[in-house]
């Protein structure tokens, strides 16, 4: 049971990650906007990393059932 949501975890790390900086980016909005501009960053790209990071899983569990 461990074991899947160790693997759920990895698999959508990039919008957890995502999640949470936009959580802070709420937060800290207009306090320092260093660090806001870096939430806003981390907002954008952290979800398109997991975009691929989830069709690459995609492909290979593809290429996995056809090699079977």
């Amino acid at each position: 049971m461990f074991k899947s949501y160790v693997a759920t975890i990895e698999k959508y790390r990039s919008f957890i990650i995502a999640f949470n900086c936009l959580i802070v980016l709420i937060i800290s909005w207009g306090d320092n906007w260093i660090l806001t501009w870096i939430m806003l960053a981390g907002v954008i790209i952290c979800p398109l990393i997991g975009i691929s990071d989830l069709k690459q899983a995609r492909i290979e569990q593809e290429s996995a059932r056809s090699a079977e």
